[in-house]
This record gives structure tokens, sequence and C-alpha cells, in this order.
């Protein structure tokens, strides 16, 4: 679950309720990690906490140094180091052999709104973006936990720190930590949320929707008929339109080179239409529920049409989902959002024990 969503609504509710918290932050991976530079966990001053940095390994005790981050109102970095066979000094025994440094900031509900503003232009963006933190300081006027949207700010170590942007966006997830003057300077990738187009809103719709909001996408569900028949309340997190005319799907949904659409209303002519339109969009992914037979009939009579058809070998996956086995809708839906998330982040959707490269490799952008 990509839990960055969570944590910016958690952040502005807390400015909203004026609530101090503590927002912790993964700034620097070395070797092995549950998650890349940009996880994070907030911690509220109840105890409770929104968010992880880990599988729950590390939690328990970033919530305790949380505590005195808070009473201390003192950004400080805390360091997890695995690395030798035996990490019993941490009295964990995680077994995880990498090095994992949380950023620890306290954030006044001033300060808390600010940084959910700024991680949420980042999730609206089209193109991934970078995140520079300051994690260490030689300058008594420079904070550790200083933050800059590259390209946003005009402070002089944001400028400097800009040089490092291309270097920061090829190491994805992992991040980068490089020094700029007489700071540490923490860059994280921010790629924007998945943008998934939901066509149709029958009943094996409710799983698919459900799944990727759960995963932080940005979902919008499409249908013929009026929006109260849709009853937008089965699709709790999503926005639903209605669009009468399928093949004007890209006027009344924001259609960009990063959506992924699944088309399922079930009815062969408007699911035609759907195709035709979200391809000529230049949607990235567009999954069709149905045998092949059927999605080969409908490129077959676009193709007589005369319809904008290029892509549509890499960019149309007709019978739509990874073969994951299962039955029943949300077993379906399950193999629907594996596949849209795999073509989302360039990967083939294999086994990962099969896969020879790093883990949290980069993946090429979409273009």
């Amino acid at each position: 679950m990509s839990t960055l969503p969570q944590i910016v609504d958690a952040l502005a509710r807390a400015a909203a309720a004026r609530e101090a918290v503590v927002l912790a932050t993964v700034v620097r991976v070395v070797g092995s990690s549950y998650g890349g530079v940009g996880a994070r966990m907030l911690a509220r001053v109840d105890g409770t906490t929104v968010g992880l940095v880990s599988g729950g390994c590390l939690e328990s005790d970033l919530a305790e140094h949380a505590r005195r981050v808070h009473a201390a109102g003192r950004a400080e970095v805390v360091a997890y180091d695995t690395r030798a066979d035996d990490d019993a000094v941490w009295g964990l025994g995680l077994g995880c052999n990498g090095l994992v440094e949380v950023l620890l900031q306290p954030l006044d509900a001033d300060v808390a709104a600010r940084v959910a503003a700024r991680l949420g232009r980042s999730l609206a963006g089209d193109a991934p973006a970078v995140l520079a933190t300051v994690a260490g300081s030689r300058d008594a006027a420079m904070r550790v936990g200083t933050q800059a949207l590259l390209g946003e700010g005009d402070a002089a170590w944001a400028l400097a720190a800009d040089a490092h942007r291309a270097a920061a966006l090829a190491n994805g997830r992992r991040g980068l930590v490089a020094e700029v003057g007489d700071v540490d300077v923490a860059f994280e990738v921010v790629v924007p949320a998945t943008r998934l187009l939901v066509c149709g809103s029958g009943p094996d719709a409710v799983p698919v929707v459900r799944l990727a909001v759960n995963l932080g996408w940005d979902v919008t569900v499409a249908d013929h008929r009026p929006l109260a028949h849709a009853r937008p309340e089965r699709f709790a997190g999503a926005r639903v339109v209605s669009c009468a005319d399928a093949s004007r799907i890209a006027e009344a949904v924001d259609v960009r080179a990063s959506t992924a659409a699944v088309v399922m209303s079930h009815h062969f002519a408007r699911d035609t239409e759907y195709v035709g339109a979200l391809l000529a969009a230049g949607a990235r992914y567009v999954g069709v529920l149905g045998p092949r037979s059927r999605t080969d009939r409908m490129l077959a009579e676009l193709a007589t049409r005369g319809a904008p058809l290029d892509g549509a070998d890499e960019r149309l996956f007709g019978p739509i989902g990874l073969d994951v086995g299962g039955d029943g809708p949300e077993a379906i839906a399950l193999a629907i959002v594996a596949e849209a998330s795999a073509v989302a982040s360039g990967r083939a959707g294999g086994s990962l024990r099969d896969r020879r490269a790093p883990l949290h490799a980069p993946a090429p952008l979409p273009a």
C-alpha cells in the first residue's frame, strides 16, 4: 500500500485541528530495507500513528523517539544499522542487513499544513518530483528538516541542490543523499499517484475501485447512466462521473498519458467506443474485460472506421489482468489492479524470486 495520500490527509487534518504531530521520514537507505527513501509515519500526541516506514519492525521504537522529539521540539535523525550479521545491539533482530536513517520532525499546525500542501502538489503532478530535505547541517542557520520541492524554492541551498535532480531521479525509490555546501540533503523522488479510470459501474467494478483506492490511487468511475444510478456511495474514495457518450470519455474525464483505464461496462458497442477514445487520448494502459475474441472484434470495428490505433499492441490489454488464478470478482479485481500497477511501474509482473536486479531499482518513467 502507498501510504503517502493517507499521510497527506492526516497532516491536513492535524493542521485543521491545530494539533502538533511528529513526522518520521526515511531519508537514507543502504542495503536492504522494507521501504525506500520517503517512507513515512505520522505520530500523534495520543500515541496513534498513520503510515509505515518498515514492515512493523521499527515503528514501536520510532514512536518512543517521537515522544522525545515532540517534547524537545527539535528534529533529529535516528539510524538503524543492521548490516552486521548480529544486529542485537538494537534489540530488534531484524536480519535485513541494511542501514536506514529516519528523520523525525516535530510539526506544529502551520508547518503540518505546509508539508501537506507540498506533498499534495507532488502527488497531483504529471511527472515525478524531487523533494529535498536537510538531513544534517553544519550551518547553525540551517535547520535539520528544512524542505523544498526542487524547481519551486529560491533559497540558495535549494538552487544548489537542484544540480542533483537528475541523479535523484535516476536512483528512483532509493533516493540520494549528497552534500550541498554545509548541509547533507536527502533527495526523495515523489511519483504522482496512479490515475485509474474505471469505465462501468457494475458490481464487479466495486472491488477494482476498492483495491485501487486502498493503494492510494486517484480513481474515477465513469458510467453512461445518471450519477444517481451509479450510486457514488458504492465507490468510497473515488469520483463518479456521468458520460452518456462513451466516445467522448476524454471530454468527461482528464485522460492523460499516465492514465490507466479499465473498460468494463459489459456492453460491446459502448466498450468499443471507450477503447477507441482512450487509445486516441493516449492512455498508457487500456484494459478490456472479456475474452480475447471480443477485444479483437472491437479492434476490427475501430479499424474499419479509420480510428487511430497507434500503440494498441503496447497499450491495450485484453483479456485484462495478470495470470494469478482464482475465481470471482475479488480475484479478477486483484489481477486487474496488479497488471495496471505493473504497467505503471514499468515492470513485467513476474515473481520477485526470479528478478535479478535490485528490488527497488528505478523503473523507466512514463513518457
